[in-house]
């Protein structure tokens, strides 16, 4: 099992839908009101906040890929 869906899967259920709207709007490439910011990477590499939890994606040609979900500490440790 991917890690962010362990991790979904241990949070309140309000929350995690709150969340798999956002996942949703950010793979069909609907980013307006997202609060969005561009990581320094060479990967081009996008955090989605969503108060103490952070999305983690790369925006692709063809939809975007999710890398990671967490919470804010922890999300940015399995980047290299």
């Amino acid at each position: 099992m991917e890690r962010y869906k362990k991790f979904l899967s241990k949070l309140p259920v309000d929350l995690r839908e709150k969340l798999i709207l956002v996942v949703c709007k950010i793979a069909e490439n609907d980013l307006v009101g997202l609060d969005l910011k561009l990581l320094q990477s060479n990967y081009k590499i996008y955090r989605c906040r969503v108060g103490k939890v952070r999305i983690l994606f790369q925006v692709a040609k063809f939809g975007n890929k999710v890398l990671d979900i967490g919470f804010r500490g922890d999300v940015y440790k399995g980047l290299s």
